[in-house]
């Protein structure tokens, strides 16, 4: 079972790269939540390093050490809440109204 976690998350982690790259590079984001980003590469970083978080995971639900395992996971959950800091500053602030034009 560990197995299908550690793939479930390295998919999870490479769709998430992908998606920090693009916003980085090419300041693209899916279009469903461009409206709400401001920053577009400081999404971007938070993206990628919510995929080091997950490939952290990833790697932890698959090694055979039990110190590695909850190290690595430890540190990928810290990783993830890193990233969450992250994509929420990249974001528009409360209250902004983007439907209205003067």
């Amino acid at each position: 079972m560990a197995i299908y976690l550690a793939a479930l998350f390295a998919l999870c982690a490479l769709v998430a790269a992908v998606g920090g790259i693009a916003a980085i590079a090419f300041g693209w984001v899916l279009p469903n939540i461009r409206p709400g980003v401001k920053y577009k590469r400081a999404y971007g970083v938070g993206a990628l390093v919510c995929a080091v978080g997950m490939s952290l995971i990833a790697a932890g639900s698959i090694s055979s050490s039990d110190l590695m395992h909850q190290a690595e996971r430890t540190v990928g959950v810290l990783f993830l809440a890193l990233s969450i800091g992250l994509i929420r500053a990249s974001k528009r602030p409360a209250g902004t109204d983007l439907g209205a034009r003067g």
